[in-house]
Protein backbone atom coordinates (compact mmCIF):
# COMPACT_ATOMS: atom_id res chain seq x y z
CA UNK A 1 0.00 0.00 0.00
CA UNK A 2 1.48 3.36 -1.17
CA UNK A 3 2.20 5.95 1.90
CA UNK A 4 -0.67 8.89 1.85
CA UNK A 5 1.41 12.14 1.23
CA UNK A 6 1.92 14.86 3.80
CA UNK A 7 0.58 17.05 1.11
CA UNK A 8 -3.20 17.19 0.58
CA UNK A 9 -3.58 19.54 -2.72
CA UNK A 10 -6.64 21.81 -1.85
CA UNK A 11 -7.23 24.68 -4.44
CA UNK A 12 -5.95 26.48 -7.24
CA UNK A 13 -6.46 30.45 -6.68
CA UNK A 14 -6.12 33.15 -9.11
CA UNK A 15 -7.28 36.99 -9.25
CA UNK A 16 -10.63 38.38 -10.76
CA UNK A 17 -11.45 41.99 -11.91
CA UNK A 18 -14.88 41.57 -10.30
CA UNK A 19 -15.71 38.70 -7.25
CA UNK A 20 -19.58 38.53 -7.79
CA UNK A 21 -18.94 38.35 -11.52
CA UNK A 22 -17.42 35.73 -11.89
CA UNK A 23 -18.54 33.58 -8.71
CA UNK A 24 -21.60 34.22 -11.33
CA UNK A 25 -19.76 32.72 -14.43
CA UNK A 26 -18.10 29.71 -12.49
CA UNK A 27 -21.58 29.06 -10.56
CA UNK A 28 -23.56 29.12 -14.22
CA UNK A 29 -21.17 28.19 -16.81
CA UNK A 30 -18.93 25.61 -14.96
CA UNK A 31 -21.20 24.68 -11.89
CA UNK A 32 -19.38 25.25 -9.44
CA UNK A 33 -21.16 26.23 -5.85
CA UNK A 34 -20.17 28.86 -3.37
CA UNK A 35 -18.39 26.82 -0.35
CA UNK A 36 -17.45 30.40 1.16
CA UNK A 37 -17.16 33.72 0.74
CA UNK A 38 -15.81 37.09 2.37
CA UNK A 39 -15.41 40.71 1.10
CA UNK A 40 -12.07 39.79 -0.76
CA UNK A 41 -12.74 36.32 -1.71
CA UNK A 42 -14.37 33.08 -2.26
CA UNK A 43 -13.75 29.33 -2.40
CA UNK A 44 -15.71 27.76 -4.89
CA UNK A 45 -15.98 23.74 -5.31
CA UNK A 46 -17.13 21.53 -7.99
CA UNK A 47 -17.37 17.95 -6.51
CA UNK A 48 -14.09 17.92 -4.83
CA UNK A 49 -12.22 20.74 -6.37
CA UNK A 50 -11.88 24.05 -5.07
CA UNK A 51 -10.82 27.14 -6.67
CA UNK A 52 -10.55 30.43 -4.97
CA UNK A 53 -11.07 33.60 -6.45
CA UNK A 54 -9.41 36.81 -4.99
CA UNK A 55 -10.77 40.51 -5.95
CA UNK A 56 -7.77 42.44 -7.59
CA UNK A 57 -6.62 45.64 -5.49
CA UNK A 58 -5.72 46.76 -9.53
CA UNK A 59 -8.69 45.38 -11.54
CA UNK A 60 -7.30 46.92 -14.83
CA UNK A 61 -7.81 45.17 -17.73
CA UNK A 62 -5.04 43.56 -19.41
CA UNK A 63 -3.95 43.61 -23.32
CA UNK A 64 -5.20 40.19 -24.10
CA UNK A 65 -4.19 38.14 -27.25
CA UNK A 66 -6.43 38.79 -30.47
CA UNK A 67 -5.59 35.64 -32.62
CA UNK A 68 -6.18 31.74 -31.97
CA UNK A 69 -2.19 32.08 -32.82
CA UNK A 70 -1.73 34.46 -30.04
CA UNK A 71 -3.84 32.36 -27.36
CA UNK A 72 -2.00 29.37 -28.11
CA UNK A 73 1.48 31.29 -27.91
CA UNK A 74 0.97 32.18 -24.90
CA UNK A 75 -0.68 28.46 -23.66
CA UNK A 76 2.47 27.13 -24.74
CA UNK A 77 5.08 29.90 -24.66
CA UNK A 78 5.07 30.96 -21.13
CA UNK A 79 6.26 29.45 -17.78
CA UNK A 80 3.48 29.32 -15.14
CA UNK A 81 -0.22 28.42 -14.73
CA UNK A 82 -1.89 29.24 -17.50
CA UNK A 83 -5.38 27.02 -17.82
CA UNK A 84 -8.30 25.04 -15.86
CA UNK A 85 -8.60 22.06 -17.86
CA UNK A 86 -12.07 20.15 -17.44
CA UNK A 87 -13.48 16.60 -19.54
CA UNK A 88 -16.63 17.49 -21.32
CA UNK A 89 -18.86 14.49 -22.64
CA UNK A 90 -20.56 17.22 -25.07
CA UNK A 91 -18.26 19.90 -26.01
CA UNK A 92 -20.40 21.71 -28.40
CA UNK A 93 -22.81 22.02 -25.27
CA UNK A 94 -20.09 23.28 -22.99
CA UNK A 95 -18.63 25.77 -25.42
CA UNK A 96 -22.36 26.73 -26.03
CA UNK A 97 -22.93 27.26 -22.39
CA UNK A 98 -19.91 29.31 -21.24
CA UNK A 99 -20.35 31.68 -24.68
CA UNK A 100 -23.78 32.18 -22.97
CA UNK A 101 -22.35 32.93 -19.29
CA UNK A 102 -20.08 35.54 -20.87
CA UNK A 103 -16.90 33.72 -21.93
CA UNK A 104 -15.20 33.32 -25.18
CA UNK A 105 -13.82 31.09 -27.14
CA UNK A 106 -10.47 31.80 -28.26
CA UNK A 107 -8.92 28.37 -29.70
CA UNK A 108 -11.70 27.05 -32.03
CA UNK A 109 -12.56 23.06 -31.68
CA UNK A 110 -10.00 20.45 -32.75
CA UNK A 111 -9.70 17.33 -33.40
CA UNK A 112 -6.37 15.71 -32.96
CA UNK A 113 -4.90 11.90 -31.69
CA UNK A 114 -3.33 11.50 -28.35
CA UNK A 115 0.27 10.23 -28.42
CA UNK A 116 0.26 9.32 -25.14
CA UNK A 117 3.87 7.25 -24.34
CA UNK A 118 3.68 6.43 -21.16
CA UNK A 119 1.10 5.78 -18.28
CA UNK A 120 0.75 4.41 -15.01
CA UNK A 121 -2.16 1.81 -14.12
CA UNK A 122 -4.30 3.77 -10.93
CA UNK A 123 -7.59 2.49 -9.23
CA UNK A 124 -8.73 6.40 -8.74
CA UNK A 125 -11.16 6.42 -12.06
CA UNK A 126 -10.79 10.82 -12.49
CA UNK A 127 -6.96 10.19 -12.44
CA UNK A 128 -7.19 6.78 -14.50
CA UNK A 129 -9.10 8.16 -17.10
CA UNK A 130 -6.57 10.98 -17.58
CA UNK A 131 -3.68 8.21 -17.77
CA UNK A 132 -5.35 5.70 -20.39
CA UNK A 133 -8.46 7.31 -21.90
CA UNK A 134 -10.82 5.65 -23.39
CA UNK A 135 -9.88 4.57 -26.85
CA UNK A 136 -11.24 7.06 -29.46
CA UNK A 137 -9.93 8.00 -33.29
CA UNK A 138 -9.63 11.19 -32.11
CA UNK A 139 -9.97 13.91 -29.41
CA UNK A 140 -11.86 17.30 -29.18
CA UNK A 141 -10.41 19.92 -27.57
CA UNK A 142 -11.18 23.80 -27.29
CA UNK A 143 -9.95 26.63 -25.53
CA UNK A 144 -12.02 29.62 -24.00
CA UNK A 145 -11.47 32.54 -21.56
CA UNK A 146 -13.88 33.39 -18.93
CA UNK A 147 -14.45 37.50 -18.58
CA UNK A 148 -11.25 38.28 -17.15
CA UNK A 149 -9.24 36.39 -19.79
CA UNK A 150 -8.08 33.19 -17.44
CA UNK A 151 -7.53 30.40 -20.03
CA UNK A 152 -10.52 27.33 -19.29
CA UNK A 153 -9.50 24.19 -21.88
CA UNK A 154 -11.83 21.47 -22.70
CA UNK A 155 -11.24 18.35 -23.73
CA UNK A 156 -14.12 15.87 -24.63
CA UNK A 157 -12.66 12.00 -25.23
Amino acid sequence: MAKKSEFIFEHVGFTVRNLEKSIKFYSKALGFKILRKTKINAYLYLDNELIELMQSENPLQIKRPESPKEWDRLMWGTVGLNHLGFRIDNLDMAIARIIECGGELVIPTEEFEPEIVWSVDIENDKLARAAKPPIKKYWRIATLVDPDGIIIELLER
